[in-house]
């Protein structure tokens, strides 16, 4: 009975993993008709790491505006001018026009490893950018930065501090980070879905909305929950329920294509270990943001 029922559950989760897979996303983006900036660290953050999330917020229907605030030209190996334009040209691949796109090349934020960026001059940079743009939704790496690069990092650093300054008189209303895998997970591609479908919470809102179960979302300077009224309004009982904490983005085919398309245009940085990961890593199929404000 138990080895069924064992059988069964994994049916289901690989029927609904294939779905995802081939019908593009888990749930739909609530992020529609706003603006919303992308902030990276270097030129191939952009599909290297978050080609999900760009093929997806970029979709006609959702009417957004995407903008890319770079904050580095990846001069490290002396190649700034070539990695600008490739940036470029991948993100016309995503229907990015070039004045969607703003890359800073300032002494005090050098691509590097070594190279510890001011978080407070990170943080002032998104500030400035949110204001020129009207942005509502930045979007960054998490704390870990997925490959554990300083700059990546620095970019998470620096959101947290616009965060705890300038939440109180920003334009930007969400703030959500790409979530780190182990370094297992990160390389077995879309294999990774049904790992990712257990752990993730972008399903806990839409549980905590039925149930009525659930802790809240862990927010940066922000409520941790929210009260929703039970029938009977004011009569009622009240529930808490889980802030919608994480999105998940899961490209279909052609979306994978897409993504390994714009990889190409960054033709200086082609070389065999990213031609590695181009085929194996989940990011450029998977891609599961974790809101923190």
């Amino acid at each position: 009975m138990a080895f069924l029922a064992y059988a069964a559950y994994a049916l289901v989760l690989t029927s609904a993993c294939l779905y995802l897979f081939w019908h593009g996303r888990f749930l739909k983006t609530p992020l529609n008709n706003t603006n919303i900036a992308l902030v990276i660290a270097h030129p191939d953050d952009e599909v290297m790491f978050f080609g999900p999330t760009l093929a997806e917020l970029t979709r006609p229907e959702y009417n957004n505006q995407v903008r890319v605030l770079c904050l580095s030209s990846g001069n490290h190996d002396g190649l700034g001018d070539v990695r600008k334009k490739e940036l470029v040209n991948s993100l016309k691949t995503f229907g990015l026009r070039e004045n969607h796109l703003t890359i800073l090349d300032r002494e005090d934020l050098k691509d590097g490893p070594k190279e510890m960026w001011d978080l407070s001059l990170v943080g002032d940079q998104m500030n400035l950018f949110a204001k020129k743009h009207a942005i509502e939704t930045l979007i960054t790496f998490d704390e870990r930065g997925v490959s554990g690069h300083t700059n990546h990092i620095a970019c998470f650093l620096g959101l947290s501090y616009f965060v705890r300054t300038f939440k109180d008189r920003t334009t930007v209303k969400y703030c959500y980070v790409l979530k780190t895998v182990s370094l297992l997970r990160k390389y077995i591609s879309i294999l990774d879905l049904p790992a990712t479908m257990l752990f993730t919470e972008a399903l806990l809102p839409l549980v905590s909305q039925i149930t009525g179960v659930g802790a809240a979302a862990s927010l940066i300077g922000a409520e941790n929950s929210i009260t929703n009224p039970g029938r009977g309004g004011s009569g009622g009982s009240n529930r808490r329920v889980l802030r919608p904490k994480d999105l998940l983005f899961v490209s279909p085919i052609p979306a994978v294509v897409q993504a390994k398309a714009a990889m190409q245009k960054h033709e200086s940085q082609m070389v065999w270990f990213r031609k590695i990961y181009v085929v194996a890593s989940r990011y450029m199929a998977i891609n599961e943001l974790r809101r923190v404000m």
